[in-house]
């Protein structure tokens, strides 16, 4: 069983008499890459500054990596790079000067503060402008420069909020490529976002809060597939009734409908893919499938019939 590397238990946070947070409890495993979404106000943010150590709950836990954040905050903080929304830079300086500057603010010689930003630069995609002043930076290039400036300490969880905020397609691509590398190197990302259609293209994992409250998480697949109505639907050349019976027979096959001549919907009720299964039985008795999909939601619809769910 893969380990979890962040987990949060009854965790909560007030702003007067306001709660932003109620009782949040989440899992993020170790290698995931966690998309954590929620509609504006719902406690993005706040939970972010609470796993990074800069705010402090009224009541709940945070446990990363095997640390309480409770009683051990600096070990945690030196295994966590964070990404804010608005990362904020020296416009005056260069990249590479400004990599150096906070390189030495957390701990590393003035000779691995330079190799560790020029690799940094270079790995982010920011090689041939480190030498630019951050104040003439496209807003693209600020985002990977503050990945860059996170991955200074060698982080095992890497922390971003909405990472893509304002940028353009190519720039979204960039930062999708370099997170997946990270990935890749047994970085745990966890990621807040609107974008649905990047989270649904990069992430493993996702939890929904709405209003302070956490109301799903689970993988995506999953999601999508408790939140549609679990039909597949297949086309098959020489469908008999025979073929029918048998898929009917399946135990997770809740019902099936015959739509034309080629066309079965089948109602399943099934945690895993029952593709697979399904194609083979097909197969192995005589049919010739043409068509085999499951018509389960997009995150993007999965996440609003959730939300209502809960209004």
């Amino acid at each position: 069983m893969i380990p979890n590397i962040i987990s949060t238990k009854g965790l909560s946070k007030r702003y007067g008499s306001q709660f932003v947070l109620n009782d949040v409890s989440l899992k993020v495993k170790k290698e995931d890459i966690y998309g954590f979404l929620g509609q504006n106000g719902a406690g993005k943010t706040t939970t972010i500054k609470l796993l990074s150590g800069l705010l402090i709950p009224i009541k709940g836990n945070i446990i990363i990596d095997g640390m309480d954040m409770n009683n051990e905050s600096r070990k945690i903080k030196k295994i966590i790079g964070l990404v804010p929304q608005d990362s904020s830079f020296y416009d005056n300086r260069d990249a590479l000067s400004h990599m150096i500057y906070y390189g030495r603010l957390k701990g590393l010689t003035k000779k691995d503060a330079l190799e560790h930003s020029n690799a940094l630069l270079d790995r982010v995609g920011l090689k041939q402008a480190k030498d630019k002043t951050v104040g003439h930076f496209s807003h693209g290039m600020k985002k990977r420069l503050g990945i860059a400036q996170a991955l200074l300490n060698n982080p095992k969880v890497l922390i971003l909020d909405e990472p893509t905020n304002g940028l353009d397609p190519v720039g979204i691509r960039q930062i999708r490529e370099l997170l997946r590398e990270l990935n890749n190197n047994k970085i745990t990302i966890f990621i807040s976002s609107h974008n649905l259609l990047e989270i649904q293209e990069i992430c493993n994992r996702v939890g929904i809060i709405d209003r302070g409250e956490m109301i799903l998480e689970d993988s995506i697949a999953k999601i999508r597939h408790f939140e549609s109505n679990g039909v597949i639907t297949v086309g098959v050349y020489d469908l008999t009734p025979e073929i029918i019976n048998l898929v009917e027979s399946l135990e997770f096959v809740v019902k099936t409908e015959f739509k034309s001549e080629n066309i079965l919907d089948i109602f399943v009720n099934y945690e895993e893919d029952a593709k697979p299964e399904i194609n083979k039985l097909i197969v192995e008795n005589g049919g010739r499938v043409f068509k085999l999909i499951e018509n389960s939601l997009s995150l993007e619809d999965a996440f609003i019939n959730a939300t209502k769910i809960q209004g």
